[in-house]
């Protein structure tokens, strides 16, 4: 929790958006407490993430840095809520649908969520939001961006991903990029996030690499795969429902893949994935493209903002050889022949 809350802290503004607080304990907001942050790879020793960090604990610091960004209550409400309707296991129920590359099948409505939340729908009538505002994140352009644009949703996930996941930079690091960072025009005439300083963008460019390359790698591929044909083969057999996953907590859901199937024990316990190029036979194995992430920050210049890749060759270089990333045609674990 020290760490937790250690992380958390660099990104709560001087002045504390207290009216965020009743929401924290809505059972919309509970929910997500039981919701981890990525996409089931908490479930297997290929990753070894520091500490345990949900879908709640993303929604809080999101929250608070759009709240830093904008002092505006209407959007950081919505940043509070912005992932209300993930299901358990996030990404990987888009999986589940087939959709790889835009990950975008799986999340419900929050204005349907919400409606089934008296408590919420009370907060939002006393905070002047309207549910039409939680259903179309277009108009709060410092939360939600299209990629590669920076908004607090993909900081967050860049951060949090380099930090707590991957293990590759501290949080000095962190609060050096956080703090060097402000609101600039972008190219549409839009606000966004960017930076002051070019070397501390370069420093965050280098980050953006580690989150976007191992989000093309095998690794999150392979376990986000097993989990959506665990979940498939569960609602199959009717142990769980889809619709389980949006009120369950993810653990139950774990200790019925773990009572029901013989290689879940072996998928906890996997460390290592096998790299080919040559189709395996008797495994399950991957071997498929995935959603592309990426976030090209912009820099405050003399000459008003430009994206990094306009004014540094280092930043170039760098996304030229994330573009031309690619893992091995085929990843298994060894003792994993098949989902049963």
């Amino acid at each position: 929790v020290m760490i937790m809350e250690k992380y958390i802290n660099i990104f709560v503004d001087e002045s504390y958006p207290d009216f965020i607080d009743k929401y924290l304990t809505t059972k919309t907001l509970t929910r997500l407490k039981y919701v981890t942050q990525f996409c089931g790879c908490d479930y297997t020793k290929m990753y070894s993430p520091l500490f345990l960090y949900t879908r709640f604990d993303h929604s809080l610091v999101v929250a608070h840095m759009t709240w830093h960004f904008t002092h505006d209550k209407k959007e950081t409400i919505a940043a509070l809520l912005h992932d209300a309707g993930t299901p358990c296991f996030a990404h990987c129920i888009d999986y589940v649908f087939g959709d790889y590359v835009n990950q975008e099948s799986s999340e419900k409505k929050i204005s349907d969520i919400v409606l089934q939340d008296k408590e919420i729908l009370q907060f939002l009538k006393e905070d002047s939001v309207d549910l039409v505002d939680l259903d179309d994140f277009s108009r709060f352009q410092i939360l939600e961006n299209k990629s590669p644009k920076l908004c607090t949703d993909r900081l967050d996930g860049v951060l949090h991903t380099c930090y707590i996941w991957l293990h590759t930079h501290s949080l000095e690091q962190i609060k050096e990029v956080y703090n060097n960072m402000v609101i600039l025009e972008n190219e549409d005439g839009n606000l966004e996030i960017g930076f002051c300083d070019l070397k501390i963008a370069e420093k965050f460019v280098c980050m953006v690499y580690n989150y976007a390359k191992e989000l093309q790698r095998n690794t999150d591929k392979y376990v986000m795969k097993y989990i959506s044909e665990i979940v498939k083969l569960a609602v199959q057999r009717n142990l769980v429902s889809l619709e389980d996953l949006y009120t369950k907590r993810e653990k139950d859901i774990c200790d019925i893949f773990a009572a029901n199937f013989l290689s879940w024990s072996i998928f906890n316990e996997a460390s290592t994935l096998v790299q080919s190029e040559i189709e395996p036979s008797d495994v399950f194995y991957i071997s498929f493209d995935t959603k592309k992430r990426n976030a090209i920050p912009l820099i405050q210049t003399p000459y008003g903002s430009r994206r990094i890749t306009e004014v540094s060759d280092n930043a170039l270089e760098k996304y030229n050889e994330l573009k031309e990333y690619k893992d091995s045609k085929y990843a298994y674990v060894k003792k994993i022949r098949k989902i049963y």
